[in-house]
């Protein structure tokens, strides 16, 4: 019987609009792991074959990005929920659905701007509504800021391991989760050196945080 399982987390990878493919660099973070959990935003599911290679994965679904004509991966569930070593893990992306979301987005995106606000905050106010929407969870995993973090509430650990795909603002990450009956370790890890991004001189695109320039390597484009 197995004493503990290591999850390998990640999210916003934009795949393929943004991402040709899965950066070595994130395939390497996430060797070696039991399962792994995308907590949306791939444009294609098929695009996370490489995963599968490693272990099984479980994605959910991401929010429209009008700038790439994406769905965010609409063909994947919104919410998964899995029973792995006494833990209740929860998988979502953290957006609120429909027009609300695009509008939350869009002013947190203008105040990350104006230097009003940054995504540590969003992170915190997304952590806050699901631990609140899913009380019986033990273990909540979302994405959507690009932005790692750990926070627990109460009883439940709520982790967001940052985003595959590079922005302006925020350097690309995924993490690593052991599972043991009743306890838990986490481990951020951060993909540096992986991309040699270029900014958009486009202003439009520049004024809402949309990195549209190609990178040397892997990246094309990234927002949240």
């Amino acid at each position: 019987m197995q004493n503990a399982l290591t999850l390998g987390l990640l999210s916003d990878t934009h795949l393929p609009y943004r991402l040709k493919r899965i950066p070595q660099a994130a395939l390497d973070a996430l060797s070696g792991v039991d399962l792994i959990l995308h907590a949306g935003d791939v444009d294609d599911p098929a695009a996370l074959a490489p995963l599968r290679a490693i272990a099984p994965v479980h994605a959910v679904r991401g929010n429209w990005h009008l700038q790439d004509l994406s769905d965010g991966g609409a063909s994947l569930p919104l919410l998964i929920e899995l029973d792995l070593m006494d833990h209740r893990v929860l998988v979502t992306h953290g957006h609120r659905p429909g027009l609300l979301g695009f509008l939350e987005k869009g002013i947190n995106l203008t105040a990350c701007w104006l230097k009003l606000t940054h995504n540590g905050k969003f992170n915190h106010a997304i952590a806050h509504r699901l631990s609140q929407r899913y009380p019986h969870a033990d273990v909540i995993v979302f994405g959507h800021t690009h932005r790692a973090y750990v926070r627990q509430i109460g009883r439940q650990l709520l982790i967001n391991p940052g985003g595959v795909c590079p922005t302006r603002a925020e350097r690309p990450t995924v993490a690593r989760l052991r599972l043991a009956s009743g306890t838990h370790q986490v481990e951020i890890i951060p993909l540096d050196g992986m991309f040699e991004h270029k900014r958009n001189t486009n202003k439009f695109f520049w004024f809402f945080g949309i990195s549209h320039g190609r990178g040397e390597r892997l990246a094309t484009n990234c927002t949240n």
